[in-house]
């Protein structure tokens, strides 16, 4: 698993994604306005801050006690000190203080590698489930998970008897691209269940141009419904988009790269299971063959 820790780093690092964080909120803060809102994982603490800034009358955070104690830190000579309440301790055995039996809203940065692998996506469906009121929300509530195929090299061994790298995170340069993208999975916090125990996917993708097919990455995008009700798209951790702390995740063919002219078509199915002594938490499979 990755370190709670280096990920809060690594976030508040990230300029266009906290700042795309912090216009969202600000533009709609009529949504955080004298709400009791959950910060699910505290990961960097930036939405903590945010929905103190927009309004809030109480935010509770659990999750990283470290993040927790810098937002502490930053809300500590203001005005607003009181409204921030770190909860340490287990998701699942927590109770909310002074006899609260719900929240207007959760705020999460949940997303994981590939969307799932070491997520929070789970921690979040369950407090939405104990804690959420009626018709609350939850920010950000919807992703996308794509496919698509590339031509990238295997970051090379120096140890000849370990296996080859079949898996690996980086960020794939618009270059390598091979094929079209293809929409594995949406996902709506609102309305999700806890649904990535096992998924699959059958998909065909369209070479862009004549190569090999290595193998293929998964990237996503990020948006939330915003005060008038529609759906705002946030950032995209895609090629074709600008860096953020999340790259993309690449999956290598096992077999030999596939030769592919411009225009054809390639078949193949993805499935992924959650497993506890899987890297990150999550197993990947992928297989894809040429069509005729």
């Amino acid at each position: 698993m990755e370190d709670a820790w280096n990920m809060a780093e690594s976030m508040l690092l990230d300029v266009l994604v906290s700042n795309v964080y912090n216009q969202f909120i600000h533009q709609n803060a009529s949504l955080f306005k004298d709400k009791i809102v959950l910060d699910v994982g505290c990961r960097s603490g930036l939405l903590s801050i945010l929905a103190v800034e927009a309004g809030a009358i109480k935010v509770f955070a659990v999750g990283n006690m470290q993040s927790a104690k810098c937002v502490t830190k930053v809300l500590a000579h203001g005005e607003n000190a009181e409204i921030f309440e770190p909860l340490s301790g287990c998701i699942s055995q927590l109770k909310l203080p002074c006899g609260l039996k719900k929240v207007d809203i959760i705020v999460s940065e949940w997303m994981g590698h590939a969307l799932f692998a070491d997520s929070l996506f789970c921690q979040v469906l369950y407090a939405r489930d104990k804690w959420l009121t009626k018709g609350g929300q939850i920010f950000p509530n919807v992703a996308n998970l794509y496919i698509q195929g590339i031509c990238q090299s295997r970051q090379q061994i120096i140890d000849k008897s370990l296996p080859p790298i079949l898996l690996m995170d980086d960020y794939v340069n618009r270059q390598s691209l091979m094929t079209e993208k293809y929409l594995l999975k949406s996902i709506n916090l609102n309305s999700a269940k806890d649904e990535i125990e096992f998924f699959k996917a059958d998909f065909k993708m369209k070479a862009v141009r004549n190569g090999k097919v290595s193998g293929c990455m998964l990237y996503f995008d990020i948006c939330s419904t915003n005060a008038k009700g529609q759906l705002q798209k946030l950032f995209s951790i895609g090629p074709e988009s600008p860096k953020t702390y999340m790259m993309q995740t690449v999956l290598f063919l096992k077999e030999d790269a596939l030769e592919v002219v411009d225009q054809q078509l390639l078949f193949g199915r993805f499935s992924m299971a959650v497993g506890c002594f899987a890297p990150r938490g999550v197993e990947f499979s992928l297989g894809i063959w040429l069509g005729q």
